[in-house]
């Protein structure tokens, strides 16, 4: 079965969507229209990507009855309205991180997803690139984990953000939690700088999180602004060995275990370069959308709903207490 993606947003990152796309057999995947909130920059983009149908509304994408899956990669303050709205059309949905503003919007995507009974899943795509299968794998040799090391910087991401924990730091947390199994956190220790952001709101620039877990575990998790270079590393200290992943924890094409050789698993080649590093990883949670759609299935067990909402209360805590610091 060939899925036929509707792309609505034209920013950068569904043009790295769209260019990992290519990558993939056509044979299973197209991109059949495109959505933006002008007819121009959808011409501009269709006729770039050479998509045979462009939209100068988002709604008007989703009612394209050649459309199967939308990818929502418009602005994160657009997200929910646009998941509910692909809902109503009978779609399924894939929608760029952050899922939405804040736990409460979250919550009610997960729910009204539920109900419509389509494909839905928040777009954590590190989890799905090669290397994040071996890091499953070595979680399972390394005894119990006990603290998780992670600092990020993501330059790109950090320009014209509304929050970087929110732009950047979501790749710590969703890795933090995928080595703890999910166990939600007893405490969170958050702690940084502020400035304003792109809609002139006192918003997180640099931050510190701890996640506190019962006997003695925990994750340190760093999340830099733009005045370094790029960077994402990340080390998983369990009672039996070490796992490291040394760069682009967000698309990794290394990984490390204590004792053992390094792991090595290099990306598909481009002709078109993408705006963001390693963005051509995308094409692997594209691939699996499919397949859990040829299986019926309405979630992906490696991106739960419950994973997108547990991470949100973490950001959600986390820009609390950093926001408050700063108040006083």
């Amino acid at each position: 079965m060939q899925l036929r993606w509707g792309i609505i947003g034209t920013g950068r990152i569904c043009q790295d969507f769209c260019t990992a796309l290519s990558t993939c057999d056509p044979n299973e995947h197209s991109v059949v229209a495109v959505g933006s909130r002008k007819q121009e920059q959808a011409d501009k983009f269709a006729t770039e990507f050479k998509i045979p149908q462009s939209y100068g509304s988002y709604t008007a994408c989703m009612s394209d009855a050649n459309v199967d899956i939308v990818y929502i990669g418009t602005i994160e303050q657009l997200h929910r309205d646009l998941c509910l709205t692909a809902f109503q059309a009978n779609k399924h949905v894939l929608c760029e991180k952050p899922l939405g503003m804040n736990s409460a919007e979250v919550e009610e995507i997960l729910s009204t997803a539920k109900k419509s009974k389509v494909f839905f899943m928040e777009a954590i795509w590190s989890r799905f690139v090669p290397i994040y299968d071996d890091l499953r794998e070595a979680l399972k040799e390394i005894g119990t984990v006990t603290l998780v090391d992670c600092t990020i910087c993501v330059p790109d991401l950090a320009k014209n953000c509304y929050s970087l924990i929110m732009a950047s730091g979501i790749y710590p947390i969703q890795v933090a939690l995928l080595a703890f199994n999910h166990e939600e956190p007893e405490k969170i220790i958050a702690s940084g700088h502020t400035k304003k952001n792109i809609d002139d709101e006192i918003s997180d620039s640099m931050s510190t999180i701890t996640l506190l877990y019962k006997k003695n575990r925990m994750a340190v998790l760093t999340n830099v602004g733009e005045d370094i270079e790029a960077v994402g590393s990340l080390k998983v200290y369990g009672t039996k060995g070490v796992i490291s992943i040394p760069k682009c924890i967000w698309c990794p094409t290394e990984l490390n275990m204590s004792g053992a050789n390094t792991i090595v698993k290099p990306l598909p080649a481009l002709e078109k370069a993408t705006n963001f590093m390693n963005s051509v990883g995308l094409r692997y949670e594209a691939i699996a959308v499919r397949e859990a759609i040829l299986c019926g299935k309405t979630e992906h067990s490696y991106m739960k709903y419950e994973h997108s909402l547990l991470i949100s209360k973490i950001m959600d805590e986390t820009r609390r207490q950093i926001i408050a610091l700063h108040s006083k």
